[in-house]
C-alpha cells in the first residue's frame, strides 16, 4: 500500500463481481485497496450500487464496528478465493457444479433471506430480487450473488485480465467485436499507444 492519495474506485469490469475484483488494484506501481476499513467496505459497495446508503446507515454507528470489521475480513478473504477462480477459468465457461468456489457461494448463498418488489423502471414495471441486510454478516450476500450471476449468465470467453504489463484489473469484454484489451484507455490503454508509438 502506499500513503499517496487513494484515487476512485475503478468500476470498469462492465460486472459487479469483477468490479468487486478490482476493489483492489495496481494498474500501475502503486497497489491500492478500496476495502481497507469497515466504513470503505460500505463506501466501496454504496458507489457500486450493491447497497444503497439508506440500508447501511445503521451499520456506520459505533455499536456494529466489531462486526463490521469481521464481515469485511470474511469479504475481503472471498475475494482472493474468488480471484484464484476467476484467474483460472477466464476464458473458458465455468461448468463444474462442484468446484470449491461454487460451493462456498452457494453455502453464504444460502444463509441469506431473499426479498422481492416490483418497482417502477423507465416506464415499466420490473420485478427485482436481493438479499435482505439485517446486520454487517449480511453485506457478502450480495457480492456472492453478483458472483453467482457472474459465473452463470456472463460468457467466460470474454472475460479478461488488462493487458497493462502490470494492470491487475479485469473486465467483461461487452465490446461489439469483443477485441477490447486494456482496463481502459485512461489508466493503460494510453500508456501502450504512447509506448508503442516511442518504440516505432
Amino acid at each position: 500500500m502506499t500513503d499517496a492519495p487513494r484515487p476512485a474506485p475503478f468500476f470498469v469490469g462492465e460486472h459487479p463481481a469483477l468490479d468487486f475484483l478490482n476493489s483492489v488494484a495496481q494498474p500501475r506501481s502503486v497497489l491500492y485497496d478500496w476495502l481497507e476499513t469497515g466504513q470503505d467496505l460500505l463506501d466501496w459497495m454504496a458507489a457500486a450500487q450493491l447497497v444503497t446508503d439508506k440500508e447501511v446507515a445503521v451499520f456506520r454507528n459505533t455499536d456494529s464496528a466489531a462486526a463490521l470489521d469481521a464481515a469485511r475480513a470474511e469479504i475481503v478473504a472471498f475475494r482472493e478465493r474468488f480471484r484464484a477462480f476467476i484467474a483460472s477459468t477466464a476464458g473458458v465457461q465455468p461448468t463444474d457444479a462442484a468446484h470449491p468456489m461454487i460451493k462456498e457461494i452457494n453455502a453464504i448463498l444460502a444463509r441469506g433471506v431473499r426479498t422481492q418488489n416490483i418497482k417502477a423502471t423507465e416506464g415499466r414495471l420490473t420485478l427485482t430480487e436481493q438479499f435482505t441486510l439485517k446486520a454487517p454478516a449480511d453485506l457478502i450476500l450480495r457480492i456472492a450473488s453478483a458472483a453467482a450471476h457472474l459465473i452463470t449468465q456472463a460468457d467466460f470467453h470474454h472475460v479478461r485480465n488488462c493487458e497493462g504489463p502490470t494492470c491487475t484489473l479485469y473486465f467483461l469484454d461487452v465490446s461489439k467485436n469483443h477485441k477490447r484489451r486494456w482496463c481502459s484507455m485512461e489508466v493503460c490503454g494510453n500508456r501502450a499507444k504512447a509506448a508503442a508509438y516511442r518504440k516505432r
